[in-house]
């Protein structure tokens, strides 16, 4: 499958790589490390035209996705976003994903690519009476603009009185962009201040050379899949099937806030006799001892005992080209516990330990008018 930007990538020289079934750029001809740099000092668009998108309608809606989400549904604002989980029987996570509101019998909630069909069905599996679900992915584009200088290139094309008390997960619908209608939103992957920016797909290409020519003069960047892993390794954020998995039961990680526990929702029995016997597994952020970094897969051990696995390793540009990442432990670790890591058959051992997170601090919930 391709995104409807596929040509424009090549035209600019990506290097196209297959990403759970999508022929995706990794990165552009500058490199990495400058797509990365630029989004921490400057601006960075990406192509996220391969999410999901779901439009939820009906008078039973707030009470369905309130059953189905982790968050506080019931308590959001029109015009608000919300981070969320959406968990199985057993707890583990079936994918992490955003859920806007319009209003309280019209919502979208936006799921990664390499799960759109699995969520739908979910969906559809506890859809109550009176609801209507919509997949409305091959109609929808995504752009994300990230970075100190995105403000600057909305300001330019929609006006200053677009970002006027634009907080943090807040989003505006029918913002014109030039000629373009979009849904802006203040979310993001990079823990910079930035935009997620959804329209028709008949908009994509245009939009994207035309937030591509107004933001040449503050820096912009395309950028690739691989800056987007580091840049949200940085900032502390998962990668569904990384660090958050079906497979496990989703306690004892960085993400613990996406929990309100004042609701019911599903998979919360199952975590609540987990932690009613005591949390034992955890996912936690490690930091290397010098430039060689830990990989996927590899054992992260104490003592020589293996103890888990890393989840993620990248190196981080921001730090200097630190080795960073998460690791999955079967046992609780406080911040600065020593490891080894090594991978199975060789004989090589890397030091490191764990550490905090985010690693980087984020910009994205300062306000507007720094950046303006």
């Amino acid at each position: 499958m391709r995104t409807v930007l596929y040509d424009e990538h090549v035209k600019l020289g990506g290097k196209i790589v297959d990403f759970a079934g999508w022929e995706m750029h990794l990165w552009y001809k500058k490199g990495q490390s400058a797509e990365h740099h630029a989004t921490r000092k400057a601006v960075g668009i990406f192509d996220i035209c391969h999410m999901g998108e779901f439009d939820i309608i009906g008078k039973e809606s707030k009470e369905m996705m309130s059953g189905l989400l982790t968050n506080d549904v019931i308590g959001m604002e029109d015009g608000q976003a919300s981070y969320n989980f959406m968990l199985n029987e057993k707890g583990g996570v079936i994918d992490d994903c955003i859920i806007y509101k319009f209003n309280d019998e019209k919502w979208m909630l936006v799921v990664n690519a390499g799960n759109i069909k699995t969520d739908f069905e979910w969906l559809k599996k506890n859809a109550v009476h009176g609801v209507t679900l919509t997949d409305k992915s091959d109609n929808t584009a995504k752009l994300d603009l990230q970075g100190p200088n995105a403000p600057k290139i909305i300001r330019d094309l929609a006006g200053a009185e677009a970002l006027e008390k634009f907080g943090f997960f807040r989003f505006r619908d029918n913002v014109m962009l030039k000629n373009i209608p979009v849904l802006l939103s203040r979310t993001g992957y990079t823990g910079e201040i930035g935009f997620e920016i959804y329209c028709d797909v008949k908009y994509a290409v245009e939009l994207w050379n035309l937030l591509l020519a107004t933001g040449e003069k503050y820096g912009i960047e395309p950028c690739g899949l691989g800056a987007r892993d580091s840049l949200r390794t940085e900032a502390g954020l998962p990668l569904h099937g990384h660090e958050i998995h079906p497979d496990i039961p989703a306690l004892a990680t960085p993400w613990d806030f996406v929990f309100k526990w004042e609701h019911d929702f599903i998979g919360k029995d199952a975590l609540s006799k987990i932690k009613a016997t005591g949390i034992k597994s955890c996912t936690l952020p490690f930091v290397m001892n010098g430039r060689s970094k830990a990989m996927h897969g590899w054992n992260a051990n104490i003592d020589g005992k293996k103890i888990g696995h890393v989840v993620s390793g990248v190196i981080s540009p921001t730090l200097e080209n630190k080795p960073i990442g998460f690791l999955f432990s079967e046992i609780p670790l406080e911040s600065g516990t020593k490891l080894t890591f090594n991978e199975d058959g060789k004989t090589r051992i890397l030091e490191g330990e764990i550490s905090t997170s985010p690693f980087v601090k984020p910009t994205s919930r300062m306000k507007m008018k720094n950046f303006l």
